[in-house]
């Protein structure tokens, strides 16, 4: 974890742990988080990495945000600088706009706090809003500034760039063309009903993160490349599992199988598209409703 990025959620912290704050942070700090909606203010995780951020903007299962920091000693020229009153925080933030990302849903934990002041994609205030100021220019390179301003951009790079979900580029069929390999061969190296290989053949479904771990050294690729070759993954299953709300789930899976947070998610994707492949087209499985299901049955069977 980034100190900068440390300091400002202990800071978070402390500030929501005072007896003066209002029941209603308390409430959002606790509440099992909902779908990002812009002007919420968000605690962004992923492996060990903690950034506070405020979404401006929500395109698909992906948010534009800002870095948020409690240390409102540093800032550049582009940094907004909002008083107590700007969120339910009841604290002064420094929102660096030079420092807009797109992030993916699925490196935001909870939220936290609700900004009063409006404001556009790129972090600009609403005209009608007047309690806010911008920050002043760095004055060099070696300034503390500067160094805070490159640590919160190297987080953000590393938010940005997570992503739990193979592309897929529909290849896989002609890899196996090109390799020799036909159902017998699949049935063979995978031990999977006939009907499977078929349909891992004609790209109706994809493979497993395990059945390419399998296939990999046969194929002569890096797993990585045998995944990537899938067909591409339904968007709206990709979106189910990318939601704040399945991250409790997909972490108590993670602990039961002894796995990262990103291996359990694909374990869930995987197999709740497997199982509705068997049963109906993946085209119209009502994909919530499917990964409930996943979680009931793998959640449940681990409290028996």
């Amino acid at each position: 974890m980034s100190q900068p990025s440390s300091s400002a959620y202990e800071r978070l912290r402390a500030a929501t742990a005072q007896l003066a704050v209002p029941e209603k942070v308390r409430a959002t700090a606790a509440a099992a988080p909902g779908d990002p909606c812009p002007g919420q203010i968000w605690r962004a995780v992923w492996d060990d990495v903690v950034e506070i951020v405020a979404v401006t903007a929500v395109d698909g299962t992906a948010v534009c945000a800002l870095p948020v920091s409690l240390e409102t000693r540093f800032h550049d020229s582009q940094t907004l600088l909002l008083p107590a009153a700007a969120s339910t925080l009841d604290q002064p933030l420094a929102l660096w706009c030079g420092l807009a990302s797109r992030l993916p849903w699925c490196v935001l934990d909870r939220q936290v706090s609700q900004l009063s002041v409006p404001l556009d994609a790129k972090g600009s205030p609403a005209p009608t809003a007047t309690e806010y100021r911008y920050g002043s220019p760095i004055p060099s390179s070696g300034a503390q500034a500067s160094e805070f301003r490159a640590v919160l951009a190297d987080t953000m790079d590393l938010l940005t760039s997570v992503q739990w979900a193979p592309p897929g580029s529909g290849d896989l069929a002609i890899v196996l063309k090109q390799r020799g390999l036909g159902p017998a061969d699949l049935i063979q190296h995978l031990a999977i009903e006939p009907s499977r290989a078929l349909a891992v053949l004609r790209a109706l479904t994809p493979l497993t993160p395990h059945e390419a771990g399998l296939l990999a050294p046969v194929l002569g690729l890096p797993v990585g490349d045998v995944l990537a070759a899938n067909p591409p993954l339904p968007d709206r299953l990709v979106h189910e599992l990318s939601r704040p709300a399945r991250r409790v789930q997909i972490r108590r899976l993670a602990q039961l199988t002894g796995t990262a947070e990103d291996d359990a998610r694909q374990q869930a994707l995987f197999a709740t598209l497997a199982l509705a492949a068997r049963q109906e087209r993946p085209a119209e499985a009502d994909w919530p409703a499917r990964v409930d299901r996943f979680f009931d049955v793998h959640l449940g069977q681990a409290g028996q």
